[in-house]
């Protein structure tokens, strides 16, 4: 019997090992088959150590060094006057966050990716939208907020027509498009004056060169023409030469867009010096600006945007879009969702506790060690609630406190085990 009692310490110490290793390289347990799997011993009313049956193993040993991180971390974050802090994500971790929580030292438990899930946080204060957003997405934000349109005119390109059919105010309206498109000198400073004049001087070239092409055919036509019939007519010598240039300064028109056409049209007889001297309207820069007539998110993340105050103007005043809705195929960022792709990056967010500007959990210290478990009975356990020292556990002496006991049903708390008359390995005091 104390052969098979050695044996079996021995397995449960080898496969401590294991989920430690395991634990300590990226918190996901790893699967070991039934045939493999021994329960850790178990405390029974009489304080003697009994092995589990083989082969139903509902809580491997606990990764008692990653416990000890996870202590020292909580009792720091609590010390730091946080409001969420997050824990590795492993079956040993929740139980003892659920237990925390219901025990009143955290307020909540989410299970989220490496950001904070949204629904940790509340409705979005309101403010001016010139200066803030909220960051959660679409929390406490209108969808036709000035921002929303802003961002739908910087990403999609939509125009102020569009804005206006879809819902969007006037003042929404007027926001993006005092934000979001270029002005005339910033149109200037990006050379999209040079592209102006060099669309007209290049269509000049072209309506030149076509007007010699043609001139050249009419005469090697006429010359043919008078070869076979001297007497013959030729109905396109009645034509003047500008006549002829106008007919062919149709046709070139005629592939061109209509804005384009308009902006020739205007200034078809200026000359080049006269051209480069003037200063063309908004609306003739953003014809040939195309898309680029307008601000991108990466111009309103470096250089912000000009707000008036008192009649003052404050330039470079930072602006917050909302954030794209997107598709997240892996469930990255998905709260309570766990995948084969997102398992590796999920983590416990807790919601930590405070009463009169004091934190509701205090300290939180290791009663076993790695290198020393220490078992209890369900009456070591009673001596220990009731303020008596058993063995090396010392009595609980704080108001509130709690020790945390892993035990074959899982991480009850010391009173509970003590009432369900449950023996197993202290883990943690916390208060």
């Amino acid at each position: 019997m104390r052969g098979h009692r050695d044996l079996t310490l021995l397995q449960s110490s080898m496969l401590a090992g294991v989920y430690a290793a395991n634990h300590a390289c990226g918190g996901v347990p790893a699967v070991i088959p039934a045939e493999s799997a021994f329960e850790p011993p178990t405390a029974n009313d009489s304080g003697t150590r009994a092995p589990g049956p083989a082969g139903n193993l509902l809580y491997p040993p606990c990764p008692l060094v990653n416990l000890a991180h996870v202590c020292s971390h909580l009792q720091n974050a609590s010390l730091a006057r946080l409001g969420l802090t997050s824990i590795p994500y492993t079956k040993w971790h929740l139980s003892l966050a659920l237990l925390l929580q219901k025990q009143g030292f955290i307020s909540s438990v989410k299970l989220g990716g490496p950001s904070p899930p949204s629904s940790s946080f509340g409705l979005g204060t309101a403010d001016n939208h010139y200066i803030s957003n909220h960051p959660h997405k679409d929390t406490g934000r209108d969808p036709r907020s000035p921002e929303a349109a802003l961002a739908l005119m910087l990403r999609e390109g939509k125009n102020a027509k569009w804005l206006q059919a879809n819902g969007f105010g006037e003042e929404a309206v007027e926001f993006a498009k005092e934000h979001g498109i270029r002005s005339v000198e910033e149109l200037q400073s990006h050379g999209w004056h040079d592209e102006v004049v060099e669309f007209i001087v290049q269509v000049r070239r072209r309506i030149e060169a076509l007007v010699d092409e043609r001139d050249m055919e009419v005469v090697e036509r006429t010359k043919q023409q008078r070869l076979t019939d001297p007497n013959a007519e030729l109905a396109w010598t009645n034509m003047t030469p500008e006549e002829r240039r106008h007919e062919i300064e149709r046709e070139v028109l005629a592939h061109l867009p209509p804005a384009h056409q308009a902006v020739y049209s205007q200034f078809r007889n200026a000359s080049v010096a006269e051209l480069e001297r003037t200063d063309f309207s908004h609306r003739t820069l953003s014809t040939f600006a195309g898309p680029h007539a307008y601000r991108t998110e990466a111009d309103i993340h470096r250089e912000g945007i000009t707000i008036t105050a008192m009649g003052l103007q404050i330039h470079n005043q930072p602006l917050t879009l909302p954030h794209k809705i997107y598709q997240d195929s892996g469930h990255l960022e998905d709260e309570g969702v766990v995948t084969q792709q997102n398992r590796a990056s999920r983590r416990l967010w807790l919601g930590l506790k405070y009463y009169q500007s004091s934190p509701v959990l205090s300290k939180a210290s290791m009663v076993s060690k790695p290198t020393k478990r220490i078992w209890l009975s369900s009456q070591e356990l009673g001596k220990v609630i009731r303020g008596n020292r058993a063995g090396q556990v010392k009595p609980f002496s704080q108001i509130g406190e709690i020790m945390a006991v892993s035990t074959d049903r899982g991480i009850l708390e010391a009173r509970e085990c003590t009432e369900r008359r449950i023996g197993g390995m202290a883990l943690c005091r916390v208060w």
